[in-house]
């Protein structure tokens, strides 16, 4: 069984995942479905009568899943929950990182833009899911190191902050 925390409208929530044969089993609260292999990544599942194909991918220590157009991350407990990158350096507050490779939709700041804590910074798409990347910290952004369209990873800095002391 793995445990992973469950970030949804800033709220977090503990969540198990087990298997079972094939199937895999996801617990979150007092609910539970079962998700059936379909292919490598995509699975079906019925939520509320109705049958619906989830996609999921792992990168590091955070899976993505979509549900119906619904992006949700499931990332193992960590005291960092908006350490938004995958890479070494995730935990740095002053650099921002897209959550898994992909490609630059949108930047929403620019050089010299003062941001605060979570606050959306650059939209990331991956697997045909845009990911809103946040802040981690308050500041002034002092580099931009990607445009839109530009392919990014995890280990190289998207958007780096001068920190407000």
């Amino acid at each position: 069984m793995y445990n992973f925390e469950f970030i949804y409208d800033d709220e977090t929530l503990t969540t198990a995942v087990e298997k079972q044969g094939e199937t895999f089993r996801v617990t979150v609260g007092e609910s539970t479905i079962e998700l059936q292999p379909i292919s490598e990544n995509l699975f079906s599942t019925i939520i509320d009568g109705q049958r619906k194909v989830v996609a999921a991918v792992r990168s590091k220590d955070t899976c993505y899943i979509d549900i119906d157009s619904v992006l949700f991350e499931l990332r193992e407990p960590s005291d960092d929950i908006y350490g938004a990158g995958a890479g070494d350096a995730a935990g740095e507050k002053d650099k921002v990182f897209a959550p898994m490779p992909g490609k630059v939709v949108k930047l929403l700041v620019a050089v010299g833009d003062e941001v605060t804590e979570k606050q959306p910074m650059v939209i990331v798409e991956a697997m045909k899911m845009e990911n809103t990347v946040l802040s981690k910290a308050k500041g002034t952004v002092k580099a931009v190191n990607f445009a839109a369209g530009d392919q990014v990873d995890t280990d190289t800095p998207i958007i780096e902050l001068e920190l407000e002391e």
